[in-house]
C-alpha cells in the first residue's frame, strides 16, 4: 500500500512511478491511501487495484487495523500519515528524511535536491527492487463520457485551454497578463477556454472579462477537466495541479514559474515550456514573499515571455 494523502499534483505525479511498478510485476495489488478530494486523480487507472479512502481517522482505522500488506510505503511523511501506516500489519518503509524515522522497518535514501519528484518516487521503487530506469509518462485513463461533451460544448473549434487560479499568490500570474496572452490566441484563430478550480472562480471571470469572445467552464470534477485539456491545442497556466492534469494527458503546457523549484515540479511531459526568471531566494516555501511586499518572482514574469513560450511549443508541436 502506498500513502499519498494529497495534493493534486503529487497524486498526479504518483501515476508514473506505478505504471512502472505495474509493468514491471503485473500481478502485486497495488494499493492507495488518499484523500476523497484526491481519488479521482486515479480514476479508471488500471495500474491501481483498490483506493483506501482518507476521509477521517476514524474511517482509516476501521478500514486497515484488520488488513496486512506486505509493504507500506508511506510518500507523504507527516505524522498522520506515520499513524496511517502503523495501522495495518506490513513493513513499513519511509525515507531517510522523515521525522521518527526509528519507526519504520526500512528507510530509503534521501533523494537529490535537485531531483524530480517523480525521480524521487522512482528512487523509491527502486530501492524496492523495481529495475525500470526511465520512469514512465504520467496517466490518465480516458472517459468517454466527459469527452464527448467536452466536445459537443466546444462544438469541434480549436481551442487553448488557460487556468488562472493558484492556491498561494506567490504562484498566481496576475489576470491581465492572463488576458493579453487570451487576446494573442484569439487571433490565432484558437477559442480561450477559461477554467477554475474550487474557490478560484474569481481568477477565471476577471480573465473573461479582460478578453471578449472567451468561454468559462466552471464547476468540473477532475475526470471532466482532464477531458476538456485532453481536446486542447495547448494548455497555458500557473505551477498549480491542472499543469500536471495537462501533462497526464498529454496536452503541450505552457507554465508560468514563481516562488516553487521549478526543477522538482515542473511537468513531467514531453511538450513543455516553464517560463521562470532567476531569483536568489527562488526556491521558497511560497507562502508569502519573504523578500518583498509582493512576489516578485511571479510579478517579473513578461507577457512577452509567455507569448514567445506559446509560439514555439505552438509550432514544436504543430
Amino acid at each position: 500500500m502506498f500513502i499519498r494523502l494529497r495534493s493534486m499534483g503529487d497524486c498526479l505525479l504518483l501515476t508514473s512511478p506505478l505504471h512502472a511498478l505495474r509493468e514491471e510485476f503485473p500481478a502485486f495489488h497495488i494499493a492507495l491511501l488518499v484523500e476523497p478530494r484526491f481519488s479521482a486523480c486515479f480514476s479508471r487507472n488500471p495500474d491501481v487495484d483498490e483506493i483506501v479512502s482518507a476521509e477521517s481517522k476514524h474511517s482509516v482505522m476501521f478500514q486497515l487495523l484488520a488488513r496486512r500488506f506486505d509493504a507500506i510505503v508511506n510518500l507523504h511523511g507527516g505524522p498522520t500519515s506515520l499513524l496511517y501506516s502503523w495501522l495495518p500489519r506490513g513493513q513499513r518503509i519511509g525515507v531517510e528524511h522523515y521525522r521518527a524515522r526509528n519507526l519504520y522497518h526500512g528507510l530509503v535514501p534521501a533523494p537529490a535536491p535537485q531531483a524530480h519528484t517523480v525521480e524521487s518516487t522512482m528512487a523509491v521503487l527502486h530501492w524496492l527492487g523495481v529495475r525500470c530506469a526511465q520512469a514512465p509518462a504520467l496517466q490518465y485513463a480516458k472517459h468517454p463520457e466527459y469527452a464527448a461533451r467536452m466536445e459537443e460544448k466546444l462544438s469541434g473549434r480549436p481551442y487553448v485551454v488557460i487556468h488562472p487560479g493558484a492556491v498561494m499568490e506567490t504562484k498566481r500570474w496576475d489576470y491581465r497578463s492572463f488576458g493579453e496572452v487570451a487576446r494573442g490566441l484569439l487571433s490565432r484563430g484558437f477559442t480561450v477556454v477559461v477554467t477554475a478550480g474550487p474557490g478560484e472562480e474569481s481568477f477565471a471571470s476577471k480573465v473573461a472579462k479582460e478578453v471578449q469572445g472567451t468561454v468559462i467552464v466552471l464547476g468540473l470534477n477532475i475526470p471532466g477537466l482532464a477531458e476538456l485539456i485532453r481536446g486542447a491545442r495547448l494548455y497555458v497556466g500557473n505551477d498549480a495541479g491542472p499543469m500536471h492534469l495537462a501533462a497526464a494527458v498529454g496536452t503541450p503546457v505552457v507554465a508560468v514559474w514563481g516562488s516553487s523549484d521549478s526543477r522538482r515540479w515542473r511537468p513531467w511531459a514531453k511538450d513543455f515550456r516553464v517560463v521562470q526568471n532567476p531569483f536568489e531566494c527562488n526556491p521558497c516555501p511560497g507562502y508569502r514573499c519573504l523578500v518583498a511586499e509582493s512576489p516578485l518572482c511571479i510579478e517579473s514574469v513578461s507577457v512577452n515571455q509567455v507569448d514567445t513560450a506559446v509560439e514555439e511549443l505552438l509550432k514544436a508541436t504543430d
